[in-house]
């Protein structure tokens, strides 16, 4: 069975041009949830984010709870989301607590660590994207848990192992 959830990807602006219409297209989702703790109780950030999403896709901003109740529920199966996270931490919660049936099909790192945090403290993994040295632990420890990540900014673009990266 595939996945309903097509890709979690991790990415700092979250929904944007890229994400909101080529990879909605690409991976022909009719759902964007978009999960974070902070991001869920910020009302002006919500309502901005959904204004960014494409008008034919339904859009949710959840913190990582309720989110998982969402996509463990089996009613979900028969949906196709995006997820579309900026904490690693947050994301090794999510995935660490899906059901084997929502995990997702795709799992994506492509812009993240150089909007928020002090780049001097951070490894270049990607032009687009920073760790710092915990981050790369948290995304060790999900390859061992045999959460694979991918780089791949655009659908258009190669997708890299993130662990040839790191």
């Amino acid at each position: 069975m595939s996945s309903m959830i097509k890709m979690l990807r991790i990415d700092d602006r979250l929904i944007h041009g890229q994400v909101a219409v080529v990879w909605s297209k690409n991976l022909n989702v009719s759902r964007i949830i978009v999960v974070s703790d902070a991001i869920s109780k910020n009302e002006i950030q919500k309502s901005a984010l959904k204004m960014a999403a494409p008008e034919n896709v339904k859009t949710f901003i959840q913190p990582v709870d309720e989110a998982l109740k969402l996509l463990n529920d089996p009613r979900a199966a028969k949906l196709s989301i995006l997820v579309v996270m900026n904490d690693p931490k947050e994301v090794k919660r999510v995935l660490e607590g899906l059901t084997p049936e929502a995990k997702p099909g795709i799992l994506d790192l492509a812009n993240y660590g150089r909007i928020v945090g002090d780049l001097e403290n951070k490894r270049k993994i990607t032009d687009t994207v920073y760790l710092t040295d915990e981050e790369v632990k948290i995304f060790k420890d999900l390859s061992a848990e045999n959460f694979k990540f991918i780089y791949q900014p655009l659908p258009s673009d190669n997708a890299k192992p993130l662990d040839e990266l790191i």
